[in-house]
């Protein structure tokens, strides 16, 4: 009996080890409110666009070796409908884990990741918005027409070298939706993507350098999309203690209506948290080579948080100069609660 319970010990010990090396984990979050246009308001939170679970895993692998993937899901709480990326012409909404979905290998080397993601521009201008890009508030630069997400994409990450680390991707030509090359920033920027018959001309490749350590946060970043249309940005953020300031700049081609257009980018915001407050402000300006293609964007916002994973916000923005034309001059407003988990 002593035998017994002695080897089921042992057995249970290193079934106890075997579990420690890999994980799944379930995340993601949850946004509802209201967000309003002028005189009409929808529901569904400036947020909820962004609503998302996620499934994740990582195995160790031993020597230094891991595995991951990531599958990630976007939906909306409004209706409990998907939140898709259409494919091109008669393709099939891509409905399930469009937003990221890849598997990789990573060690002290890096790591090195295949599937569908964020390229190297998009993947870092996000975290130069003091409104986190979502909000009606923000006052992101949005990327122009730099790819947003890549199908079929080879993607590298090295490691911090004392706070320097660089990024770079490469994915098919032939692979590409059309609409992840609509990036938009937010005055007046609605509207524009690559020619559909341009589509495929270039594989979409990519790459970004970044400095951060201790209150500074700086890098760099260049797209190349699948139509052959260039964008480049340089970002940066600084942590003073009582307030962090972001600055966005990206400049590129982008096509309208009209034709191609080169546009010149630039915002500027701050976080300044206040106890259980958080509160934004920011400006977005925007310069172009085309005829009254000129606008800005002014943007203002407060967060409190009601635990770390459930806060409650309210935001204000406001287009003006001459791009913006209709109701994206219109004054914008929301409000809303956000769970993460």
């Amino acid at each position: 009996m002593k035998k017994s319970l002695l080897a089921l010990a042992v057995l249970g010990a290193f079934a106890g080890a075997a579990s420690a090396q890999s994980s799944v984990t379930l995340s993601g979050m949850v946004d509802a409110g209201i967000k309003a246009r002028g005189s009409d308001w929808s529901m569904g939170g400036s947020q909820s666009g962004y609503n998302n679970f996620t499934i994740s895993g990582k195995e160790d692998l031993g020597g230094g070796l891991n595995a991951f993937f990531v599958l990630n899901h976007r939906f909306l709480t409004n209706n409990g409908k998907s939140n898709t990326s259409s494919g091109n012409g008669t393709e099939p909404a891509n409905n399930v884990f469009w937003r990221n979905s890849f598997v990789g290998l990573g060690g002290g080397w890096g790591d090195v990741r295949l599937g569908r993601m964020l390229m190297p521009l998009q993947d870092m201008n996000g975290g130069f918005d003091a409104f986190d890009t979502g909000y009606v508030g923000t006052t992101h630069t949005g990327g122009l027409m730099a790819t947003v997400r890549a199908n079929s994409a080879v993607y590298y990450r090295s490691p911090s070298f004392g706070g320097l680390s660089f990024h770079a991707a490469i994915a098919e030509s032939g692979a590409q939706y059309r609409n992840e090359t609509s990036g938009s920033f937010s005055a007046g920027g609605a509207g524009y993507a690559v020619p559909a018959a341009e589509m495929g001309k270039e594989r979409p490749m990519g790459f970004n350098v970044r400095y951060a350590a201790g209150p500074i946060n700086v890098g760099a970043a260049y797209d190349v999309n699948a139509g052959d249309y260039d964008t480049w940005g340089l970002y940066g953020s600084w942590n003073f203690g009582f307030m962090t300031l972001f600055g966005q700049y990206e400049s590129g081609d982008i096509v309208t209506g009209a034709g191609k257009e080169g546009i010149d980018a630039y915002s500027i915001s701050a976080k300044i948290p206040m106890g259980a407050f958080t509160w934004k402000v920011g400006y977005l300006g925007v310069s172009s080579d085309a005829s009254n293609g000129d606008g800005y964007k002014l943007g203002g916002g407060v967060e409190y948080a009601l635990s770390k994973r459930t806060s409650l916000y309210s935001n204000i923005g406001q287009a003006g100069g001459d791009r913006p034309t209709g109701t994206q001059e219109d004054f914008l407003f929301d409000i809303g609660v956000t769970h993460r988990f």
